[in-house]
């Protein structure tokens, strides 16, 4: 307890409620990592405290494992820094039996990232995560991975 005023009468601490509902997940506060910028969560557990997030958007997931683009991926540039990540994931199979069990492990709140080039793709990495414990949501990346070879997201 702290004195919080010149009577000397103790202020009980208290708790403030972060927590957020969006649909039927609540999240134990607003704070979530972003996708791609946090791995898939597991990789920061000894350096942050991962159940103490609202949650864990992780590295976008595709069905297949994706190797990304080689060297240079990052450049910096007058107004930031432009990046040519290519997806690089470890796909759909090793996400599911070896990722998502260490997120469950820490007590993360789970939000899967996942793409696909195909309506069916999607559809496949919604069904075989759907059920799976511990996947509290989706975000579905609909970006462009710059991949060499290939102009545009329209092709």
């Amino acid at each position: 307890m702290s004195h919080g005023h010149a009577w000397g009468k103790p202020i009980a601490e208290k708790r403030v409620d972060l927590s957020v509902r969006i649909g039927s997940l609540t999240l134990r506060n607003p704070v979530l990592t972003a996708s791609g910028t946090f791995g898939y969560g597991d990789e920061y557990a000894h350096v942050v405290k991962v159940a103490a997030l609202g949650g864990v958007v992780t590295k976008t997931v595709t069905v297949h494992p994706r190797p990304g683009n080689g060297p240079t991926r990052v450049a910096e540039t007058a107004s930031g820094m432009l990046n040519s990540i290519g997806l690089e994931n470890v796909g759909l199979a090793r996400f599911r039996d070896e990722k998502l069990p260490r997120l469950r492990a820490l007590d993360a709140t789970v939000i899967a990232s996942i793409g696909g080039e195909t309506a069916e793709e999607l559809e496949e990495l919604l069904g075989a995560l759907g059920g799976q414990d511990g996947v509290g949501a989706f975000e579905v990346n609909f970006s462009c991975p710059n991949e060499i070879g290939r102009a545009s997201c329209r092709e």
